[in-house]
């Protein structure tokens, strides 16, 4: 459990919500009876991979009840991965993200499929765009000429949607300028990748964000010691 690897993952083919080629991870197991005690399923890991999502996906399917809580601190990661978490958590009823510091690119689109997010008051989420072999897809020219590009905007295209589908469960009743306005932000469309998106300015799209609990950024702070 705090064996750390050092992975690449320069992956032909693959596409990252996250800007890290290398990266620290943790194996991290997440711990069964933690989850069937709790309902917390801590996420604290620099950078969401498969082997990250298939641990998450476990621990939530051993979640007993419809009432989940998350507790994120992550860099993004496997576009792949964090969608397959985000599914997992859309079966629960009623989820919670808690952002105590940062759940940036990956990370953010794990929080926003939550019910309910909370988040530190520094805390910070990001853009959701996808980034394939360190360039951000959107940037790739608009008329691919090469399978890799071809990729690219499969990917974005995939996460707009996505991501727009989120957005308008998270806000029943949106118009649809307004929601556009508010997809622009969380794909980047006038910021960088990395930029932080802070607790105020979700606040300010209309999304409801609570404050999150001392007690979570002091467990983060437990995890990163023992793992990052």
């Amino acid at each position: 459990m705090n064996r750390t690897t050092i992975v690449s993952a320069l992956v032909t083919g693959s596409a990252l919500l996250g800007a890290s080629y290398f990266y620290f991870r943790n194996d991290a197991r997440l711990s069964r009876q933690r989850a069937l005690a709790s309902n917390i399923i801590p996420i604290i890991t620099p950078v969401i991979d498969l082997r990250v999502a298939e641990d998450v996906m476990e621990a939530l399917e051993r979640v007993p009840g419809d009432e989940v809580t998350v507790v994120l601190h992550t860099l993004g990661g496997c576009v792949t991965s964090c969608v397959m978490i985000c599914n997992a958590l859309r079966a629960f009823p009623r989820s919670t993200a808690i952002v105590p510091y940062m759940a940036t690119s990956g990370g953010t689109l794990i929080a926003l499929n939550a019910t309910h997010l909370q988040m530190g008051r520094s805390a910070a989420l990001s853009a959701v765009d996808p980034i394939v072999h360190g360039q951000r897809a959107k940037h790739l020219p608009e008329e691919p000429k090469d399978p890799l590009q071809a990729l690219a905007h499969e990917y974005q295209t995939a996460i707009t949607n996505y991501l727009r589908d989120t957005l308008l469960a998270r806000l029943p009743g949106i118009d649809e300028e307004t929601l556009w306005t508010t997809v622009e932000v969380f794909l980047g469309e006038h910021a960088p990748h990395e930029w932080p998106i802070r607790r105020d300015e979700v606040a300010a799209l209309g999304l409801p964000v609570s404050p999150a609990a001392r007690m979570w950024g002091e467990m983060v702070d437990a995890y990163r010691k023992r793992w990052w």
